[in-house]
């Protein structure tokens, strides 16, 4: 593993380059813890700085992940997963959705909350907070809002497992019409780092969804925060 200290493409890219390339090649395999960013920083007689933010780079780019107190290792692949499938408004009956609740509660709704769902100053919703998991890990981190006025019967024992589609649909009989989208990057703090199993200041994709009844009427609204190292997703589009 060398860099050029004369060459003009900034250190830390080449520190990345190297790193790729011995990923990509298998010399590292996946799963492999790689040196840390001292160790790394005195092989290339660097500082420090730099490694990290070739690291970043790569953590970002989904080739490595790191794991808070344990260090850094090489990911595996990335499942691809269509992006319509997220936001379809039907799903397979005989499909398993595990999920872990980490909070289910009925509240007055926040005054950002109430705008974004158009409800009326004073109104209650039922905020959930779950994570997605998928083999035995946290894949995302999901925040879900619904009208209590609409859903005052749901209990916490029904939303473990299964999707909020489903439920809107099979226990309240509610007829969905169309679901809209908006996805960015977004960094997370210590306390969702650790829910995720990621460390903090990791880029995740954020997914703001909301939900339409065919009166249009917004029956959800969610927010997704989801490991870019352990999903990627894409769209087709047919002639």
């Amino acid at each position: 593993m060398q860099i050029d200290k004369n060459q003009h493409i900034p250190l830390y890219r080449q520190v990345e380059n190297v790193l790729e390339e011995k990923i990509t090649s298998g010399q590292w395999s996946v799963g492999e813890q790689v040196p840390t960013e001292q160790e790394l920083a005195d092989h290339f007689n660097i500082s420090t700085i730099t490694v990290k933010r070739a690291i970043i780079e790569l953590v970002n780019k989904g080739y490595l992940y790191r794991q808070r107190g344990k260090g850094t290792f090489v990911s595996g692949f990335k499942k691809e997963q269509n992006i319509n499938s997220f936001i379809s408004l039907t799903t397979e009956t005989n499909e398993e959705h595990p999920h872990q609740l980490l909070e289910f509660v009925v509240e007055k709704a926040e005054q950002g909350i109430a705008e974004k769902m158009n409800l009326n100053h004073g109104s209650k919703v039922i905020k959930i907070a779950r994570l997605k998991i998928e083999n035995g890990e946290p894949l995302a981190l999901e925040y879900t809002f619904l009208p209590y006025e609409r859903c005052s019967s749901l209990g916490s024992d029904e939303i473990d497992n299964e999707l909020i589609y489903n439920i809107l649909k099979n226990k309240f009989n509610i007829l969905l019409a169309k679901a809209k989208l908006f996805i960015k990057p977004y960094i997370v703090n210590n306390e969702q780092a650790e829910l995720l199993h990621i460390s903090p200041n990791t880029a995740v994709f954020e997914w703001e969804r909301y939900t339409y009844t065919k009166q249009e009427e917004i029956i959800e609204y969610s927010k997704f925060y989801i490991r870019q190292d352990k999903q990627t997703y894409y769209t087709e589009v047919e002639f």
